[in-house]
């Protein structure tokens, strides 16, 4: 199978990285891919209608740090995942990381400690049991403007299965045979700045039942929406980052 999956464990070298460091982290990425991978990636992506999907999203970084006045400052070593559609936009990755192993994010440098790629495991996803490495972000269209859902509220639901189905037909140019059921099993709010825009998102556990292919394209390109921004990255149940890459 194809890689779908990278997760890098790296040692910080010194510096800081800002609290809301999606803008950074998502520049690092794109910085990683070849000019015209990231032009066509970032410019066009994939479409769907009026539509056009990154098809890729990333995690939040983990590890220990301080704060200091809105910095970040971390202690030892960081964890973060990317995921991608396409499996070559993962190889670039993991070939750029393996090419450059001394980076930075932000204001912060850091040097790669351990780099591993994965492929979608399909025994995992049977079980539809995950949980979100960066918040999935649901929205809808009003007279107002944008405005931001939750798991209590009832349009939710099927909002994020209408957004899966737009993905999947990019991808596959197919229609789901039955709908994705997705059940929020606990969750709590997240606000996020991307940039200077205010995202307000869920953390949390997610149930997802459907098709293998709705399975693994939320897997790999992120439920929800906002994904290129580093919302709606899942995670397998019971997989840790920290355990996949050593503590």
């Amino acid at each position: 199978m194809k890689p779908v999956r990278v997760y890098i464990k790296a040692r910080y070298l010194g510096g800081y990285v800002h609290a809301h460091y999606n803008y950074y982290l998502q520049s690092f990425f794109y910085k990683a891919l070849p000019p015209k991978v990231r032009k066509s990636l970032h410019d066009m992506g994939v479409e769907e209608g009026p539509r056009r999907f990154k098809m890729f999203t990333f995690s939040r970084i983990y590890g220990d740090y301080r704060r200091d006045e809105g910095r970040l400052l971390y202690r030892d070593f960081v964890y973060f995942a990317f995921s991608s559609a396409f499996d070559t936009v993962v190889k670039y990755v993991y070939e750029y990381l393996n090419s450059n192993p001394e980076f930075v994010i932000d204001k912060a440098k850091f040097v790669v400690d351990k780099v591993l790629v994965k492929n979608f495991d399909k025994e995992l996803a049977s079980k539809g049991l995950f949980y979100t490495l960066s918040p999935v972000v649901v929205t809808k269209r009003t007279a107002e403007g944008s405005r931001y859902l939750f798991p209590h509220q009832l349009e939710y639901d099927y909002l994020i299965k209408l957004n899966m189905k737009r993905k999947v037909l990019a991808l596959t140019g197919k229609v789901f045979k039955t709908d994705l059921e997705v059940r929020v099993e606990n969750w709590r709010r997240s606000v996020t700045k991307y940039k200077r825009t205010r995202v307000e998102g869920v953390m949390g556990k997610f149930r997802l039942t459907g098709t293998l292919t709705a399975l693994k394209v939320a897997y790999e390109a992120g439920l929800g929406v906002k994904n290129s921004q580093g919302f709606g990255m899942l995670e397998f149940e019971g997989t840790s980052l920290r355990n996949l890459l050593g503590e």
